[in-house]
C-alpha cells in the first residue's frame, strides 16, 4: 500500500512539473513572439527616422518661391541644382514630406502647373496667340 501510495504522490509530482515545463515554454514562445515584434518595430522605426533625415536634408535646396500672384511653390535654390534643372515642387506635397515636381499642363489658352501627386492644378497664366506673320 505505501508503495501504491508513494507511486500516484511521484505521478502527481511529476505532472506538476510537466504542467510547469509547458507552461514555462508557452511563457518563452509568448516572449519571442514579443522580441519580433518589437526587433520589427524598431526597423520600421529606424527607417522613418533614416526617411525623415533625408527629406530634412533635401529640404534644404528648396525655397518658398511665388510664381505668380499669390501662387506659390518650392523651388530649387540655384546653388543646390548639382546638374539638375531649376524646377519647382508641389507646396502641399511638399509640407507632407514628398518631393513632387510640378509639371506644365495647357487646359486651352490657359497655362497650368499639375501636381503628378496630389493632382492639384496652378493656374500660372493664359497662352498668348502667335503674332501673325507680317505679309
Amino acid at each position: 500500500m505505501i508503495d501504491v501510495r508513494d507511486a500516484t504522490t511521484f505521478q502527481g509530482k511529476v505532472f506538476e512539473l510537466q504542467r510547469a515545463i509547458i507552461d514555462a515554454q508557452q511563457s518563452v514562445f509568448a516572449a519571442n513572439d514579443e522580441r519580433s515584434a518589437l526587433i520589427e518595430k524598431i526597423s520600421n522605426l529606424e527607417k522613418e527616422l533614416s526617411s525623415l533625415k533625408a527629406w530634412e536634408t533635401e529640404k534644404q535646396r528648396y525655397e518658398l518661391n511665388e510664381l505668380y500672384l499669390g501662387v506659390f511653390a518650392y523651388r530649387l535654390k540655384e546653388p543646390m541644382t548639382g546638374g539638375e534643372p531649376i524646377h519647382n515642387l508641389c507646396a502641399a506635397c511638399y509640407q507632407h514630406g514628398k518631393k513632387s515636381i510640378l509639371q506644365r499642363r495647357d487646359k486651352g489658352m490657359e497655362l497650368l502647373l499639375g501636381c503628378p501627386e496630389c493632382k492639384t492644378e496652378i493656374k500660372i497664366g493664359y497662352a498668348r496667340w502667335p503674332t501673325p506673320p507680317k505679309l
